[in-house]
């Protein structure tokens, strides 16, 4: 071979030479990665990563033995639509019955001469409370014992002219003249006697009007007209009153209302004589019964809302007015529940952000399903999305299979490192 053609063939082979060393390192890794691809496709099930019904990819599925279901106190409900039952529920604050409740005053102007009740105490019906000193009262009785003056002469009078006209002594004129006299002040008594029973003097003191200061007729009686518990007092001993004052607040606390706001969508659902349940966080695990008493007539138009009544029993007297507390109500069916999902409150659990339940795909073979949920109602969840009609759904045992599988994530998770 010619000098000249051996330095051409290797100017030749060179470059390739350097190409070649450069690309061996990339050439080694593409070889290795490919195996791993091999070895990974050899390890996957031929039937790929599980899917549910709706398409959704899990490669958590835990399998148990019949004895392990069993120990696991697994239980199973298929799902059907239906048989759910909305509830309306609303906070709202406990107050006292309106139609058991005084608001007591005074009848004229004058000063508190005494007060033998204080706040918190239990008074029966006509017990006196605070008693009243007032001019209005003097003048009452001064008019009264005229009256009644007026009322004894008139009667004399007409006694008398009726025997002399019997007589004949005294013409008939004379008759019919002390007849209207004694109508007139018999009319004048019973005028002043009312007068005084509005003042609050009792009929067994309308006697003789010389014994007013005597029995204490002076003073106006200030009395409870009902039985329960002095709520409020804002009157002291000594004190000057109008009868624009309020002077104590007397409520029957054996029932108590609630007063709750309920929406315009679930008017249709609530109806007078519906029993409410009550929750306060006094006694957490106390339910308290009452029925609803009354729904109102007008919408507020801001909050388009209707207000509705609920009355309490309280005849043990462990509620207190000003209690906050939850009110719940099993509304009325409506063609809306039909259709509805809802499985028990236990079958459904959190991992995370998720929320799930667990679908039993085959005898001993259960898989978690995402789904979204809707509102509470007794035992019961809605489940908006997620489940239909015929999955067979985990009722019992979840806390077993969730932690069944945790240890199944965490055997992968320490294979993989």
């Amino acid at each position: 071979m010619k000098p000249k053609t051996i330095s051409k063939s290797i100017s030749a082979v060179v470059p390739l030479l350097i190409t070649f060393i450069l690309l061996s390192p990339l050439l080694v890794s593409c070889g290795r990665q490919e195996v791993h691809k091999k070895e990974e496709t050899k390890a996957a099930p031929a039937d790929g990563p599980h899917k549910d019904n709706h398409g959704s990819e899990h490669e958590d599925v835990v399998a148990l033995s019949p004895e392990q279901v069993k120990a696991a106190g697994v239980e199973i409900q298929e799902v059907t639509p239906g048989g759910f039952e909305r509830s309306i529920s609303a906070t709202a604050v406990l107050e006292p019955n309106g139609d058991k409740v005084s608001r007591i005053g005074a009848r004229v102007a004058g000063r508190i001469a005494g007060v033998t009740a204080a706040q918190g105490d239990r008074v029966k019906a006509g017990q006196a409370l605070a008693y009243l000193e007032s001019v209005e009262l003097d003048q009452a009785w001064a008019d009264y014992a005229k009256a009644k003056g007026k009322y004894a002469l008139a009667a004399s009078s007409l006694k008398r002219e009726e025997t002399l006209f019997e007589k004949k002594i005294s013409p008939e004129k004379d008759v019919l003249k002390a007849r209207q006299e004694f109508s007139e002040a018999e009319a004048d008594v019973a005028l002043n006697t009312k007068r005084l029973r509005i003042l609050g003097v009792e009929d067994s003191k309308l006697g003789n009007p010389s014994d007013a200061l005597a029995n204490n007729h002076h003073l106006i009686l200030i009395a409870s007209p009902l039985a329960g518990a002095v709520i409020e007092k804002s009157v002291t001993q000594g004190e000057m009153v109008s009868p624009d004052k309020l002077l104590f607040t007397v409520s029957d606390l054996s029932s108590l209302w609630v007063v709750i706001d309920l929406y315009e969508k679930d008017l249709g659902r609530v109806k007078t004589g519906m029993e409410a349940k009550l929750l306060v966080s006094a006694y957490p695990d106390k339910i308290f019964k009452g029925r609803i008493s009354y729904v109102g007539d007008v919408m507020d138009e801001k909050s388009r809302t209707v207000k509705a009544r609920v009355t309490i029993d309280n005849a043990g007297g462990v509620l207190k007015p000003g209690m906050f507390a939850t009110v719940s109500m099993d509304a009325v069916k409506d063609s809306r529940d039909d259709n509805t999902i809802a499985v028990p409150e236990e079958a459904v659990f959190r991992d995370g952000s998720e929320t799930l339940v667990f679908l039993r795909e085959k005898e001993g073979r259960f898989v978690p399903r995402r789904v979204s949920v809707g509102v509470t109602s007794g035992r019961k969840i809605e489940i908006k999305d997620g489940l239909k009609a015929g999955d067979v759904v985990v009722t019992k045992g979840v806390f077993a299979l969730k932690s069944e599988l945790k240890k199944e994530t965490l055997h992968d998770d320490g294979h993989g490192h």
